[in-house]
């Protein structure tokens, strides 16, 4: 699957700059077009937190070190947040469905068109794990069933958020029972955002092997790629897995 990314958003302000006479001198008139072109009319140069651009050539270090100096995106039993009117859209959940706690204190989800389930979680799994591709099946809240089986997947990529965020997704497609002919889709897409928490989307379609709308696994896996930028764009303005 492609590398791909995407930007932010920003909101603009418009002003008046004000008027100059022509008898200042030319130094001053230099030095304030230097801080119009930088800032803007009468505002200063943006200070704060930096995000640091990451490079592709890293996404082939299994021993890569990632930061833990942030926190978490949502706050455990906080994700019913993520479900925003913006997020129901991109998911594709119906008007008037609503996020549900799937376990006390840990994730939230919904119940989207075409058979498809959004989880927004904050797993306690360090994202080292999931880059190294072997995490627990468990991590202690009793997800088991909204993850993908590491040892049955069958895709396994990591890549790159916008270029600041580093990201593994994982996918799977199978048969659920004997004869059901009922067949499940599921991607876990899990972002390292720089806290010992990573933020973790998963979509699971479960629908007829016949129905026409049945999902491959790289389709899936685009989808929830959309769900996290979405809520990485609207949660987590300006920051990436290492902020500085």
């Amino acid at each position: 699957m492609a590398k791909t990314g995407t930007g932010s958003r920003e909101r603009g302000s418009s002003a008046t700059c004000p008027a100059f006479s022509p008898r200042i001198l030319a130094p001053a008139l230099i030095a304030i077009g230097t801080v119009l072109a930088v800032g803007g009319c009468g505002s200063s140069s943006p200070t704060g937190p930096r995000t640091e651009t990451l490079t592709p050539n890293s996404l082939q270090d299994t021993a890569l070190q990632f930061r833990t100096n942030r926190a978490p995106v949502f706050a455990a039993g906080a994700e019913c947040a993520a479900f925003t009117p913006r997020l129901y859209e991109i998911a594709d959940v119906p008007q008037g469905i609503r996020a549900t706690t799937m376990v006390p204190g840990h994730g939230c989800w919904a119940e989207g068109a075409q058979g498809n389930v959004v989880s927004v979680m904050t797993t306690a799994t360090p994202f080292g794990k999931f880059w190294r591709r072997d995490y627990p099946d468990d991590d202690g809240s009793g997800i088991t069933a909204t993850m993908v089986d590491k040892d049955y997947a069958q895709s396994f990529d990591r890549f790159l958020i916008d270029g600041r965020y580093y990201a593994v997704r994982v996918g799977s497609r199978w048969v659920a029972g004997l004869d059901s002919g009922t067949t499940k889709t599921a991607c876990m897409l899990v972002v390292d955002t720089g806290s010992p928490q990573p933020l973790l989307v998963n979509l699971t379609q479960q629908v007829s092997k016949s129905d026409p709308a049945v999902r491959t696994v790289p389709r899936q896996c685009t989808a929830a790629e959309t769900v996290a930028r979405t809520i990485l764009d609207e949660h987590d303005p300006g920051g990436g897995s290492r902020v500085s």
